[in-house]
């Protein structure tokens, strides 16, 4: 009985010492400078990231394939240990710009300062923590320094953009070039006082501007210079620029009835009073543009001098300058992928 007890022991002891082996055996190992393993956790952690967004983004995260993960597994091992073997580092200095870099174009998009607490919750939430985000932007570091020292040839390659390529840009996404409905104003602004005694005041005088403009008594420009409030247009006869139609920052902050009289007054005539969300308006259209279609040398808008094809130009440039940039990223892996020992034990 003792024996058997003795010979089962082995045999569990035996079963457990395998399954713990094919647990903890590397997914692959990777030597260009020294042998690395990557351990079949990297390789679960790492396609449960993916698959996380591929959930994320309302995608099937079956789809991910462990192989390709691991193949990006490989080629992080082989950057890091060639940059090393080069000479190539990045220092804490490098991260801590580049994560202030990150702030400040987060604070641009959304037009908001974030304080340091309020950046690092925002880091929290999509990346799991600021200590996992500022790895990753070392490792992005890291690739870029290693690539452009590497492949310089590649990237500094003159890029081009020829007229044909426009053209066929243009005839593809032509519909998205369109000119909303513009125009452009100049006014006479009063804006609203604390009290409605003066409100009433003001805009009974700004009546009896509007009249007299009309009438011919008083000319619109000496209106603006006698009666507006608006410092930054009163020295350019009330001009405050170009309006469009789907402007959303300007109806909130103007309101419709502004809209509808700027948009309803024909060109070269004033309008009456009108009451916006922050004071009282007389506006003169100075011109007026339907919606249209741009043309390739048109301007974007109004108050750029920048045209489509100058769009389409740029656009191109930076989705050629991208590609060669990808181009010299798979290069590089492929001298180290050629210099490298890649064993890969994982199997599906």
């Amino acid at each position: 009985m003792k024996r058997s007890a003795i010979v089962l022991v082995l045999i569990l002891f035996a079963v457990s010492t395998l399954g713990a082996a094919t647990i903890g055996a590397p997914a692959a190992t990777v030597r260009l400078t020294k042998t690395t393993p990557i351990t079949m956790a990297d390789l679960d952690a790492e396609v449960k990231k993916y698959q996380d967004s591929a959930t994320a983004a309302g995608k099937d995260p079956s789809t991910v394939d462990p192989l390709q993960v691991l193949s990006l597994l490989i080629n992080n091992e082989l950057f890091r240990q060639g940059a090393a073997r080069d000479g190539v580092k990045v220092t804490d200095s490098m991260i801590d710009s580049a994560y202030a870099s990150q702030k400040s174009s987060l604070e641009a998009t959304y037009n908001q300062k974030l304080s340091d607490e309020e950046f690092a919750q925002v880091i929290s939430n999509n990346f799991g923590s600021v200590d996992a985000y500022r790895k990753m932007l070392g490792e992005q570091l890291l690739v870029d320094s290693y690539v452009r020292m590497k492949k310089a040839d590649i990237l500094n390659a003159p890029i081009s953009v020829s007229d044909a390529e426009i053209n066929s840009f243009y005839r593809k996404n032509k519909t998205q070039f369109v000119s909303p409905e513009t125009v452009k104003l100049s006014h006479i602004y009063i804006p609203f006082a604390q009290d409605d005694a003066t409100n009433a005041k003001n805009k009974a005088m700004l009546e009896d501007v509007a009249a007299k403009i009309k009438s011919g008594q008083l000319t619109f420009e000496k209106a603006v210079v006698d009666y507006s409030q608006d410092l930054q247009s009163k020295n350019k006869a009330g001009d405050i620029g170009w309006l469009t139609m789907d402007n959303k920052d300007a109806m909130n902050g103007l309101g419709e009835t502004f809209f509808d009289v700027a948009f309803t007054t024909e060109v070269g005539s004033t309008s009456d009073v009108v009451t916006s969300k922050t004071g009282y308006h007389i506006l003169k259209v100075l011109a007026y543009n339907e919606t249209k279609i741009l043309a390739l040398n048109d301007a974007i808008s109004p108050n750029t001098t920048t045209t489509i094809r100058d769009y389409i130009t740029s656009q191109l440039t930076n989705t050629k300058r991208q590609e060669a940039y990808y181009s010299a990223i798979n290069s590089l892996v492929d001298d180290l992928r050629k210099s490298a020992t890649i064993n890969i034990l994982y199997k599906k």
